[in-house]
């Protein structure tokens, strides 16, 4: 128990780090910060290089994976396979943190913030700009896969390779993103945040509560099935 509530409390103090993060980045945007514009220039020039039309056929099928739609339907797939094995404490935990906070969230600080979308870009898109929905969404939903799957299994080589490949596909989502030219930079770096934020204190959350809503369930003839360790 004393192990569960200091990984929760590293894991809050962690989202804390990015939400810090996210709130510059949201700040520097809103009141047309210097620095922003420094940011996005440099990577700019970086990342939208030899461009083409083949390679941008290929991004712009895999940004698809990272879309919002894309991914608000591999939530609810998960969730009812979630549901027919009867993991409902996950499938409260999992659909709750990617829908409201990988999906919606972002969304409202679209309409909020209301950043127009660069003038270049490759394919169209409609909306703000600010933050990355695929970011946040792709953040969420990948981020929260893998620490499903950190919590499950014990070998910490094993939650290195889980935590670095879903940190590889977040990247991967968030170039196709700056080089279609339908975000800056720091559109895509905000919805990393953010989505970080969500994941983390989503995680601390479980470690905290899951036992007691599984409980509750349980107590309510609900044959919750917790989560199992995998050596």
């Amino acid at each position: 128990m004393m192990n569960t509530k200091k990984n929760a409390r590293i894991l809050f103090l962690l989202s804390a780090m990015t939400a810090v993060g996210f709130i510059v980045l949201l700040i520097g945007v809103a009141t047309n910060a210097s620095f922003i514009t420094q940011f996005d220039t440099y990577w700019i020039d970086i990342i939208r290089v030899n461009i083409s039309a083949t390679k941008t056929d290929i991004i712009a099928f895999i940004t698809n994976f990272g879309g919002v739609a894309a991914i608000v339907v591999m939530t609810i797939l998960l969730l009812l396979i979630f549901i027919l094995m009867k993991r409902y404490t996950i499938a409260i935990w999992f659909g709750g943190t990617v829908l409201v906070g990988g999906a919606l969230l972002p969304w409202l600080i679209k309409q909020i913030i209301a950043r127009p979308r660069p003038s270049d870009m490759l394919i169209e898109q409609g909306g703000f700009s600010f933050p990355s929905g695929h970011a946040a969404g792709s953040t969420a939903f990948y981020g929260m896969i893998a620490a499903l799957l950190i919590i499950a299994f014990t070998k910490l080589w094993h939650r290195i390779v889980i935590g670095l490949l879903a940190f590889l596909i977040i990247l991967v989502i968030m170039y196709t993103r700056v080089y279609l030219g339908v975000h800056y930079p720091s559109d895509v770096t905000a919805g990393l945040l953010l989505g970080s934020t969500i994941v983390l204190s989503g995680s601390a959350l479980f470690l905290l509560y899951s036992q007691s809503c599984h409980h509750y369930l349980l107590a309510r003839n609900w044959k919750d099935v917790y989560l199992k360790k995998f050596e």
